[in-house]
């Protein structure tokens, strides 16, 4: 497996990025140093939890704790300036363009940490860590959704608190998490089932928003939206 290193063209522009990478990322890329540095904050605060999950899983567990396995592959690809646009050329998700890019930096490590031992030790080093790239991108995938269900749960519920529909979100969260029915909402909060349905409905709005706020910046298409916004819903009902 490699990661993927195709560089820009000569010549070409922050602003002759494909039309479905544009918006939040490149409206930041073109404020130069400063836009940069909010990306890679935004990248570090969003995919972090779900690259330690996946490396804690992992068979590069051996390596080291799964944080600073992390913070060496931030510390490693985000130092590089045209990381994010490379990305961007890509037409991949942000997410593959990562695990893509963790799996290929956990080889190096292991290879690195292979080569330290047989320069040190005269005994045989220990094997290397392998992984399967389709099965890792997937459990990567299965952390991804996980993680985004949880940060659009939290941003829905903000909004809500703050718009004074905190007992509609709870009352989402009974549907949508433990399973109650609109009946069951209604007794519980003392109000009808049409109000009760009316409530919940509110809240998936936010819900929703917060989730296609968050897919749009990996990198979703419009035309991906529907079902990738239905998969993390029902990632809810599992969480």
């Amino acid at each position: 497996m490699s990661e993927v290193t195709a560089q820009p063209s000569h010549g070409s522009k922050r602003d002759s990025f494909p039309a479905t990478q544009r918006g939040w990322l490149v409206a930041q890329l073109a404020q130069g140093t400063t836009g940069l540095a909010r990306v890679n904050a935004y990248i570090m605060a969003t995919y972090a939890e779900p690259l330690r999950n996946y490396a804690a899983g992992s068979s590069f567990r051996t390596l080291s704790t799964p944080a600073d396995l992390v913070a060496g592959f931030f510390a490693s690809r985000l130092a590089q300036e045209s990381y994010v646009e490379r990305w961007v050329e890509s037409n991949l998700p942000l997410r593959r363009w990562l695990i893509n890019g963790f799996l290929f930096y956990l080889q190096e490590e292991a290879r690195r940490r292979r080569t330290e031992r047989t320069e040190t030790l005269d005994s045989p080093s220990v094997s290397e860590p392998k992984c399967n790239a389709e099965t890792a991108v997937e459990e990567f995938d299965r952390q991804w959704a996980a993680s985004m269900v949880r940060s659009a749960a939290t941003a829905a519920r903000e909004r809500c608190d703050g718009e004074g529909f905190d007992v509609h979100y709870q009352m989402f969260e009974k549907h949508f998490v433990g399973g109650a029915s609109y009946a069951m909402l209604a007794s519980d909060f003392e109000v009808t089932g049409g109000q009760a349905a009316s409530m919940v409905r509110t809240a998936a709005i936010r819900f929703r928003q917060a989730v296609v706020d968050l897919l749009l910046k990996d990198g979703a298409t419009e035309d991906e939206l529907d079902d990738e916004v239905g998969r993390l819903m029902r990632a809810l009902r599992s969480e």
